[in-house]
């Protein structure tokens, strides 16, 4: 396998947290590419508050969900302005309550949270444990805000990416699915989740959580004369997606073509 250029690396460098607060709140809904800030909210706060927490994407929330329910406070995550728009136009007549958290300066009457730079939806996610972990104090919250400690992070990133090879397409499995519009934008390779069919020769990337599902469907793939690299993504649930959503940009380059 190639050396990886120094320079993917840069991308750890701009990787920054955003200190916020959010109030307490029973839905997220979430749009085009928030997928992984979205997740990594909903599941944060239900593993470490034991909080039900609804969420939906935002056409489903506008036609199906807010015209019903009495939703009490809304975290919505959205950047593309149709989105936004729509949103002002549905959820403010109603007099729902809600935060928007997005990566760009945006024109919307609800209270905003802006997330900046290119890594926006990675920024995102590790603000999001960041805040979580602040206020739900445990061992496990210790060992999240380890986590996305970042500084000492290019090793274990270097050692983990040689186990991929990028002539094959990825699999991710369930607890990786948030990372899944990030790979495809960044790797121009076909990526998958394990819900999916058509499989062709593949890395199946898991998680500690979901390894004997990843094993499973590996096997089922040599067994089917299909070249497999497995490779185990060996950190906590919650930050594993966006620390495979890292590797993509430090790969997207050698990827292309």
């Amino acid at each position: 396998m190639l050396p990886l250029p120094e320079d993917g690396f840069d991308i750890i460098k701009k990787i920054k947290l955003t200190n916020f607060e959010l109030p307490k709140f029973s839905t997220i809904v979430y749009g085009y590419r928030m997928d992984l800030p979205a997740y990594t909210l909903l599941r944060g706060k239900t593993a470490l508050s034991g909080d039900i927490v609804k969420i939906l994407n935002v056409y489903d929330f506008l036609y199906l969900d807010v015209p019903y329910s009495d939703n009490a406070y809304t975290v919505f995550l959205l950047n593309e302005d149709d989105e936004i728009r729509d949103i002002d136009n549905v959820v403010v007549p109603l007099n729902a309550k809600g935060v928007l958290i997005t990566c760009r300066e945006v024109s919307s009457r609800l209270k905003k949270i802006v997330v900046s730079g290119e890594t926006c939806e990675l920024n995102a996610s590790l603000s999001i444990i960041s805040w979580l972990t602040s206020i739900y104090t445990s061992p496990r919250s210790k060992r999240l805000q380890e986590e996305i400690d970042l500084s000492d992070v290019k090793d274990w990133l270097q050692e983990k990416i040689k186990q991929i090879d990028i002539d094959l397409d990825l699999l991710i499995s369930p607890t990786l699915s948030p990372s899944l519009p990030i790979l495809r934008m960044n790797l121009g390779k076909k990526v998958k989740t394990f819900y999916e069919n058509d499989f062709s020769d593949s890395n199946v990337i898991y998680t500690g959580v979901d390894f004997m599902v990843g094993r499973k469907l590996a096997h089922s793939l040599r067994s089917k004369n299909m070249k497999v690299k497995e490779v185990q993504i060996d950190t906590d649930p919650l930050t594993a997606p966006i620390y495979l959503s890292i590797m993509s940009y430090i790969l997207k380059d050698r990827t292309r073509g």
